[in-house]
């Protein structure tokens, strides 16, 4: 990704106050959305609208959290050229079959039934794990993600997402214009750092949906949180990949919705 290309970029806007009913022209921040497109072994896999910073850690992080690749050691190379990511991969390791059905899953169903199909005819990670987080470490994590979701401060236009240690100390923190591209880019980030998944926690700003539980499910990742809600896809799925779920992490409390087991006080 080119350096000159900026996270936000300043815009004029014209403030109405409705209790004054008075109309201000001033600059205002917004976030920046690019194209990025993903190549594997030379062919287009997929095109990504996102912020530009993390661009590599993005499409290796997308590859292995959408399980089109098991292990980041599939990755042989990874090469970003302006807002193109090239990828070349191990001989026989791209799942071209997962990767369709993660299409149909966003772009085809047209009901709660067929969706659930969909999804069940995906392989299913289940994910067994002893590791253990205090509550008040969970609380920690929140407060930590929202100090360093900087491009939220100044525009509102941003998803978060961060990996954290089991005591609550963060290893890597990412914002996107979109929350799937959040958590795959603190995904590619560890990945390529060879974080030990089984004993991290992965924490959104975005709402819980199943697509957003497997991503944490395939790359072992037991505890998921976040600000938001979850959908009920999202439940579904986290019950069933053996993920614990925590959702509205506000104030000093949150709900607890698949797994409690792994939250201790």
């Amino acid at each position: 990704m080119s350096k000159s290309l900026s996270r936000t970029v300043s815009v004029n806007v014209v403030r109405f106050n409705l209790r004054t009913e008075e109309k201000r022209k001033v600059l205002d921040e917004v976030a920046v959305e690019v194209p990025v497109n993903i190549f594997v072994g030379g062919e287009h896999f997929v095109t990504l609208l996102a912020l530009p910073e993390f661009i590599e850690e993005l499409g290796v992080g997308h590859l292995f959290s959408e399980g089109v690749v098991k292990s980041v050691s599939d990755v042989l190379d990874v090469r970003v050229e302006d807002n193109n990511v090239y990828l070349s991969i191990k001989e026989g390791a791209v799942r071209v079959k997962a990767s369709r059905v993660l299409r149909l899953i966003t772009t085809a169903c047209g009901s709660s039934s067929d969706y659930l199909k969909l999804l069940d005819s995906m392989d299913k990670p289940l994910v067994v794990s002893d590791a253990e987080v205090l509550g008040e470490d969970v609380l920690k994590m929140r407060n930590l993600l929202t100090e360093n979701t900087v491009v939220f401060k100044r525009t509102g236009g941003t998803h978060g997402a961060g990996v954290f240690t089991l005591d609550g100390e963060l290893i890597a923190c990412a914002e996107d214009v979109g929350r799937h591209n959040a958590v795959d880019k603190v995904i590619g980030i560890c990945a390529l750092k060879g974080v030990d998944f089984s004993r991290a926690v992965i924490f959104s700003t975005g709402r819980m949906s199943a697509e957003m539980v497997l991503k944490a499910a395939r790359v072992g990742i037991p505890i998921v949180a976040s600000l938001s809600a979850p959908l009920n896809s999202g439940v579904i799925f986290a019950d069933r990949s053996g993920v614990t779920l925590i959702c509205f992490v506000r104030g000093h409390r949150f709900n607890i919705y698949t797994h409690e087991n792994r939250v201790i006080s």
